[in-house]
């Protein structure tokens, strides 16, 4: 399967009793979406009740999921001191090809993600999260997250290139971004296969053929929140799902608890259509 984007509400972690917790929940996020090779996830405001301030709290979920994916070496340099962040070290090492280890990716022709630290007379300089830093012969935005090639090493420095992630030929992490309605962001994906995940949604094994037989490049699938379903959302908006999406699907039917937590939800349902699809 080509590229995959999920949506997650904006009441993703309303459902937990403290920072600490929320914190703990996007880790788990983070890491599911990095497992399936999830390429953009996108939080939109569901306008539950139970969420005081859905700006805020897009802005705490965007912010965490954001520090989760970058490299721990650019860390300090992308994101000050803030109060959002007070508990990220409990979150789990991403681990994917764009995270090495310090004995990794430190040789010709190895891609790096890096931070422009200084841009003047049509170069720049950057952090690679090695002992030498990189140089480019391309004046760039200082503080600019880029993605690099490492061409040759020239005495203390790198000589690098600035390349477009897709080029890397690897999961190269995921993209965040926020919409301000559930239909605002299906809108953002005109061509993909539309999921929405439901437990009225039809059980997988009904559709395995036709998943199978269409497997689409570019799949959208959407979760509901803790307290609200997707159905119930869509009639927030004054929305009908089968107006957003071409299947609505139950990935857990038979569930033996009484309601399954968007992340769980999510770390399933990934699985199942990966599984479908590929």
């Amino acid at each position: 399967m080509g590229s995959i984007s999920v949506l997650l509400p904006s009441s993703l972690v309303s459902d937990s009793q403290s920072q600490l917790e929320k914190t703990f929940k996007l880790g788990m996020v983070a890491r599911a979406l990095a497992i399936f090779r999830v390429e953009e996830v996108v939080i939109y405001r569901d306008r539950d009740p139970h969420v005081k301030d859905h700006r805020k709290e897009t802005d705490f979920i965007c912010t965490v999921l954001r520090y989760a994916e970058t490299p721990q070496y650019l860390r300090r340099l992308l994101f000050p001191k803030m109060e959002t962040l007070r508990y990220v070290g409990i979150l789990p090492p991403l681990r994917t090809p764009h995270h090495p280890l310090q004995t990794e990716k430190n040789t010709p022709g190895a891609f790096r993600e890096a931070v422009v630290l200084k841009s003047e007379k049509g170069r720049s300089l950057l952090e690679l999260g090695l002992k030498e830093k990189g140089v480019t012969e391309k004046r760039l935005e200082e503080g600019r997250r880029v993605t690099v090639k490492l061409v040759e090493r020239v005495g203390e420095v790198w000589r690098v290139e600035v390349v477009p992630r897709e080029g890397t030929g690897e999961y190269w992490g995921y993209r965040v971004l926020e919409k301000g309605s559930l239909s605002e962001a299906v809108e953002r994906y005109g061509a993909y296969f539309k999921i929405g995940t439901s437990r009225y949604g039809k059980k997988l094994e009904e559709l395995r053929g036709s998943l199978r037989e269409m497997k689409p490049e570019r799949l959208m699938v959407a979760f509901g929140g803790p307290y609200a379903g997707l159905l119930s959302i869509c009639e927030r908006e004054g929305r009908r799902a089968e107006e957003l999406f071409h299947l609505l699907v139950n990935t857990l039917p038979g569930q033996g608890v009484a309601t399954v937590r968007t992340e769980e939800a999510l770390l399933a349902t990934l699985a199942l259509l990966r599984a479908e699809v590929e």
